[in-house]
C-alpha cells in the first residue's frame, strides 16, 4: 500500500519542482541576471528528464517498456544538445548553422517522434483510417501556416547560407511531424488517461514554444534570450517525466479493444477550424494588401476537400457496419443475417446449388456468468465469435442470433459436408478452453444443429426451422453434440 502511493505521490511532486525551475528560469532572465543563474534550473529539469523516464519504467514496469526506452534515449539526445547549446552562448562562440546542437536537437525530434509512433500503433487495433485522415488535415493546415510564415521567409533570405537554410528549415518542419503524431495520438483509440493528457500537452506546448522561438527570431528578437520559451520548454520537458512517472504510464500503450469513438464534438470542431484556417489565411493577406498565394492555398484547400470526403465515406462505412454489426463480438447481427438468408436463399433456388445453415448455442451459459460474472460471459461470446470467424469457410457469414446463440450460413454446402462441418465447429469450440478471468480457464461447449436445403427447395423459414429441431435435438440427447436434420426438400414457391 505504502509502495503504491509512493507511485502516486512521484509525478506530483516532479510537476511541483518542474514549476519552480520553470518560473526561476523567467524571473531568473527577466530581472536581468547572469546567464549561469537563470539557466541552471532549466539544465536541471533538461538533465533530470531521461532519468526520470528511466525511473518511471523501473517503478511501474510496462509490459513493453520499447517506447519509453526510445522516448528517454530521445530526451537525453535533447538535454546533450542544450548542454552544447548553453556552453556555446556562455563561451559567446560564433559557430555556423548547423551547429553540433543543432544536429542533436534534429536527432531528438526523430527519436521523440519513433517513440510516440510506437505508442500510436500499440494503443490502435489496426491502421486507423479515420484517425490518420483527420491528423493529416490538421498538420496540412498547420503546414501552410508555417510555410507561409516561418519556412519561405527562411528560404528567400538571400543572406542565409544553404545549410543554414535547410537547418532552419527542418524545424517546423519536424515541428509539424511531432504536431501529427499528437493529433494521431489524443484522437486515436485506447484509455483516455492522465499519461495521455501529459504525453499530449508535452507535445502541444514544444510545438508552441518552438513556433514562438521561431517567429520571434523572424521579427528580430533575441531567441538566445527570450525567457518566455525558455519557460515553455521546461513546462514541456517536466510533462513527459511526469507521464513516464505517472502509475497510468503501465498500461498506457495497452492495446484498445475497440475503435476511437468515430465523429465526437471535439473532432469535428477540431476538424471545422482546420478547414477554415486555409481560406482565413487568404482572406487575411487580401485586407492586408499583401498578394495571396492562391496557388498555394487553392491547392491546399482542394486537398483537405478530398480528404474531408474521404473521411465521409469512412463515416458512412463505419455507420453501416456499426448497423450491421453486434457490438460486443463484432460477429455480424440478427438483422444483417437475416437479411444474408433471404439472399442466399434467392440464390440458391436460382442457381441449384446447396446452402447449409449452423445453429450454434452455448451449453451452460447461465451457469458461467452465475459463477464467474457476466464480464467473463463476455469473454467468452467474443471468443466463441473470434474462433467461429477464424475458422469459417470462404462465403460463410457468422452472426450472433441471440444471447448465447450464433448462427452460420454456408453456401455451396452438400448434405454430406455439413455433418463434417457441423462436428469440426463443434471441436473448435470444445478442444481448447476459454479465458474466463485472468486466473480462471473454463472448458465451454455447445450444442449444433444444422440443416442443409438444394436448390429450388430454398426457403428462410424452412431452413431456419429444421435447424432448431436439429439443434432442440442436440441439447435433448446430453448437449456437447450436433445434429444434422434432413436434407429440406419443401419447394420455394410452396410458401410464396
Amino acid at each position: 500500500m505504502e509502495r503504491t502511493r509512493q507511485r502516486g505521490v512521484a509525478w506530483r511532486l516532479w510537476l511541483a519542482v518542474v514549476a519552480v525551475c520553470a518560473l526561476l528560469r523567467c524571473l531568473g532572465q527577466l530581472l536581468g541576471g547572469p546567464f549561469l543563474g537563470y539557466e541552471i534550473p532549466y539544465l536541471f529539469v533538461t538533465c533530470a528528464t531521461p532519468l526520470m523516464i528511466l525511473a518511471g519504467i523501473r517503478l511501474h514496469r510496462p509490459a513493453r517498456p520499447g517506447g519509453w526506452l526510445i522516448l528517454a534515449l530521445g530526451q537525453a539526445t535533447y538535454t546533450a544538445a542544450d548542454v552544447v547549446y548553453d556552453f556555446d552562448v556562455w563561451s559567446t562562440g560564433a559557430m555556423a548553422e548547423p551547429t553540433p546542437g543543432d544536429l542533436l536537437y534534429l536527432s531528438s525530434y526523430l527519436l521523440t517522434g519513433a517513440a510516440v509512433l510506437t505508442f500510436i500503433r500499440r494503443r490502435t487495433p489496426g491502421w486507423d483510417f479515420a484517425t490518420a485522415v483527420d491528423a493529416i488535415v490538421v498538420a496540412l493546415s498547420s503546414g501552410l501556416l508555417t510555410w507561409e510564415f516561418l519556412v519561405e521567409p527562411v528560404a528567400q533570405d538571400s543572406a542565409l547560407p544553404l545549410a543554414a537554410k535547410l537547418t532552419e528549415a527542418a524545424y517546423p518542419v519536424l515541428d509539424l511531424m511531432l504536431l501529427f503524431l499528437a493529433v494521431g495520438l489524443v484522437l486515436g483509440s485506447g484509455t483516455r488517461s492522465v499519461a495521455l493528457h501529459l504525453l499530449f500537452g508535452y507535445l502541444g506546448t514544444m510545438f508552441a514554444a518552438d513556433t514562438l522561438y521561431a517567429a520571434i527570431g523572424l521579427l528580430g528578437g533575441a531567441n538566445t534570450t527570450e525567457p518566455f520559451t525558455s519557460g515553455l520548454w521546461v513546462v514541456s520537458l517536466g510533462m513527459i517525466a511526469a507521464c513516464a512517472l505517472h502509475p497510468a504510464m503501465r498500461d498506457f500503450d495497452a492495446r484498445s479493444p475497440v475503435a476511437a469513438p468515430d465523429a465526437t464534438r471535439a473532432r469535428l470542431t477540431l476538424l471545422t477550424a482546420a478547414v477554415l484556417m486555409v481560406p482565413g489565411l487568404q482572406l487575411g493577406e487580401h485586407l492586408a494588401g499583401e498578394n495571396p498565394n492562391v496557388p498555394l492555398t487553392s491547392s491546399a484547400c482542394a486537398v483537405m476537400f478530398l480528404l474531408v470526403m474521404a473521411r465521409m465515406a469512412g463515416l458512412v462505412a463505419a455507420q453501416r457496419r456499426a448497423a450491421d454489426t453486434d457490438a460486443l463480438t463484432g460477429a455480424r447481427n440478427r438483422r444483417f443475417f437475416e437479411d444474408a438468408l433471404a439472399t442466399e436463399c434467392r440464390r440458391a433456388a436460382r442457381a441449384g446449388h446447396g446452402l447449409g445453415l449452423l445453429m450454434i448455442d452455448i451449453d451452460h451459459f447461465k451457469k458461467i456468468n452465475d459463477t464467474y460474472g457476466h464480464p467473463a460471459g463476455d469473454l467468452v461470446l467474443r471468443e466463441l465469435a473470434r474462433r467461429l470467424d477464424a475458422g469459417k469457410r470462404s462465403g460463410t457469414v457468422v452472426a450472433r442470433y441471440g444471447g448465447e446463440e450464433f448462427a452460420a450460413l454456408v453456401p455451396h454446402v452438400t448434405g454430406t459436408d455439413l455433418p463434417t462441418l457441423a462436428e469440426r465447429t463443434r471441436r473448435t469450440i470444445a478442444d481448447l478452453p476459454f479465458e474466463a478471468t485472468d486466473h480462471d480457464l473454463l472448458t465451454v461447449t455447445a450444442s449444433i444443429g444444422a440443416a442443409a436445403v438444394h436448390g429450388p427447395a430454398a426457403n428462410p423459414a424452412e431452413l431456419l426451422r429444421a435447424a432448431d429441431q436439429a439443434l432442440y435435438a442436440a441439447k435433448a440427447a446430453g448437449r456437447n453434440r450436433s445434429v444434422v436434420a434432413p436434407t429440406v426438400t419443401t419447394p420455394a414457391d410452396a410458401h410464396t
